[in-house]
């Protein structure tokens, strides 16, 4: 045990991933890799006066099999005097409820488990079981289907999880070694079946390309721990600059990034991609993968630097990116329906897209674009509502009549918001004022006392 536990023990020193008397959380499945993880911190629990907890999640894939695997290790723990705690989650009445990759929906819920537990017991670190095989495997089969730089970099050694961090001492070793650990110390891991099939993508890497690499070089796996720890350092640094750039070009609403399509192009290509990338991302902060790759990034920004006034491309996550003229946004799709309130005098109506109209007596003495001057002969109610099919406005001076389709592209409003943009009319519906655009030949002159409509987007 001696080598296997310096190896460890200087790849936890190199990479600060304890202190002595810390709570750590240990997933254990009761498979060969977690219950060697847990074997170790029992073994260095004394040492460091470590306080260990072990989690098992049956996500009942396997019926009684399943079930009885977390009662060993549930028994296991207890012959460690190592605290348990274990729940049953029916991932197959998931899959029939929201649909979608068994293995992503499991891993999903019993993250959220993990989290619920560190949250709950305050414990900072969570250990999991990952070696430098499950790195390659995990490297090369996301360069083969496509996917971000930071992602291209694998699992990382420590990041940010819950209330905490997770952590993954076993990066350093590979699955021969902990093999051979198991069997050093006459331990008795439970096998899954589904780990020998070659229905699952990375059970194929595991049997017919790793073996290939590691007769080529028996320490591939530490090139491709040095790998990962590259990437993921110069991710950092990127994702820092594209923070700073987003941050200076990009505004953020309730349900919408909106940036101008000029000053995004002048970001060099590398931030281009990774604003995008990380604003996105942004979206889904419940834990739920975008399954967003580093192609669907370029086809986004090749859709933002086309030709044509409007454009539009559909991502993972339900994420929908619209370019008109100069604007642009980010926002989730969603079915746009249109609004109608009515306002009297006095009231105030609060728009679905965040804005707001309010009505009271006062004197205006000069021209603003977020008022409204009632005359006294207007028939009320007034009626609030988005746009219809042949709307046209009087407009004030001699601009003569004109559709509110022409206005809006006159004014290059965005397609996008055209058909959320409030529209104003009497009680005959006339329509009186496209707000912060135009407004009709029945407004009241400055200089005098009326009712004042005000909009504040």
């Amino acid at each position: 045990m001696g080598s296997f536990a310096n190896k460890v023990k200087n790849f936890i020193e190199q990479n600060e991933l304890l202190s002595e008397h810390d709570k750590i959380l240990i997933g254990v499945s009761g498979g060969p890799d977690s219950l060697a993880l847990l074997h170790f911190f029992v073994s260095l629990r004394e040492e460091m006066n470590l306080h260990i907890t072990a989690c098992h999640v049956d996500h009942m894939f396997r019926g009684e099999q399943s079930f009885s695997e977390m009662k060993y290790v549930k028994r296991i723990c207890s012959e460690w005097n190592v605290p348990f705690i274990g729940k049953r989650i029916n991932v197959p009445e998931e899959m029939k409820i929201r649909g979608g990759n068994p293995q992503s929906i499991a891993r999903h819920l019993r993250y959220r488990f993990y989290e619920e537990i560190m949250t709950e017991l305050n414990i900072p670190l969570l250990a999991l079981g990952h070696h430098g095989d499950d790195q390659m495997e995990t490297i090369l089969m996301r360069l083969t289907r496509g996917t971000s730089v930071g992602a291209s970099g694998g699992m990382r050694v420590k990041r940010s999880f819950a209330n905490g961090w997770i952590i993954r001492p076993f990066l350093c070793l590979t699955r021969s070694e902990i093999e051979l650990y198991i069997e050093q110390n006459r331990l008795k891991p439970v096998f899954d079946p589904s780990n020998k099939k070659d229905v699952y993508t990375r059970n194929r890497f595991r049997k017919h390309i790793l073996p290939f690499l590691k007769e080529e070089n028996p320490n591939v796996h530490l090139h491709f721990q040095q790998y990962s720890e590259d990437v993921h350092d110069d991710d950092d640094y990127l994702s820092q600059l594209a923070e700073k750039a987003s941050s200076s070009i990009m505004k953020r609403e309730t349900d919408r990034v909106s940036f101008t399509v000029s000053a995004f192009l002048q970001l060099p290509s590398p931030l281009q991609r990774r604003c995008l990338f990380q604003t996105i991302s942004s979206f889904h902060l419940d834990g739920q993968s975008t399954n967003l790759s580093s192609s669907h990034i370029r086809k986004a920004i090749e859709m933002i630097k086309g030709k044509g006034a409007t454009r539009k491309i559909d991502l993972p996550g339900h994420v929908q990116i619209i370019r008109s003229y100069d604007s642009c946004i980010i926002t989730l799709r969603r079915e746009r329906t249109g609004y109608s309130y009515f306002l009297e005098i006095g009231d105030t109506v609060t728009l679905p897209t965040g804005g707001y109209f309010s009505m009271k007596e006062g004197i205006c003495k000069r021209e603003d674009r977020t008022k409204f001057l009632l005359p006294h002969n207007t028939k009320f109610p007034l009626q609030i509502r988005t746009r219809k099919e042949g709307d046209r406005i009087r407009l004030k001076g001699n601009g003569g009549t004109k559709k509110l389709k022409s206005l809006f592209i006159d004014e290059k409003i965005p397609s996008f918001l055209r058909d959320e943009w409030p529209i104003v009319t009497d009680a005959d519906g006339e329509i009186l004022w496209v707000p912060l655009l135009r407004k009709s030949k029945f407004e009241a002159p400055v200089d005098g006392k009326y009712f004042i409509l005000q909009y504040k987007p």
